[in-house]
């Protein structure tokens, strides 16, 4: 019975992290913690982890430096320049992109992997500034993994494990038992 336990332990924490995402939009990676920028104090999350080719979030948490206050009418610029060249990508970080609206958010399309200077511009009610960050954009792998029909494939086993371990092979062990019980009392 303790075997079965253990397997059942196992097969949770590998669903539990097989289900769970690894970058989330406004969090992630904090690519800028607390930094102060005129009279604000800022910090920078980009998601997924790593940054991969696709779809790319950074967002922004922006607080009065002083108080800690959230800071609203904000004008936010996220500017992603490749290092290597190329055309350097600018989109606005707004609070109607942010999944969380304490943050201000950017989400767009990177195509190529490679080295990035990732520049925050902030204006704001009380003044103005920068902050950047470098940062690696990997190529996105295709793999099956990252396919809907093969985490299918993998939930299909965990739930045919899960009914196996509650399911069918109790009822197996009992009449066993049982069976070894009658047997031992005929002797």
């Amino acid at each position: 019975m303790r075997y079965r336990s253990a397997i059942v332990t196992v097969a949770i924490l590998v669903a539990s992290l097989v289900v769970v995402p690894r970058g989330v939009a406004n969090g992630g990676q904090v690519r800028i913690a607390d930094a102060p920028v005129g009279p604000y104090q800022v910090t920078v999350f980009t998601s997924p982890v790593p940054l991969r080719t696709g779809t790319v979030d950074v967002s922004v948490l922006l607080q009065r430096a002083d108080t800690k206050e959230i800071v609203d009418g904000a004008e936010i610029v996220v500017n992603a320049e490749p290092i290597d060249g190329g055309p350097a990508l600018r989109y606005p970080a707004t609070r109607e992109q942010a999944t969380n609206k304490l943050y201000y958010a950017a989400e767009f399309t990177i195509d190529r992997p490679g080295e990035y200077r990732f520049r925050i511009e902030i204006r704001g009610p009380e003044g103005a500034g920068t902050v950047e960050f470098p940062a690696t954009v990997e190529r996105a792998s295709s793999g099956f993994w990252r396919s809907w029909w093969f985490w299918a494939i993998v939930g299909a086993a965990l739930v045919a494990l899960v009914w196996w371990i509650f399911g069918g092979a109790p009822s197996q062990q009992r009449g066993s038992v049982a069976q070894r019980r009658s047997e031992a009392r005929r002797r």
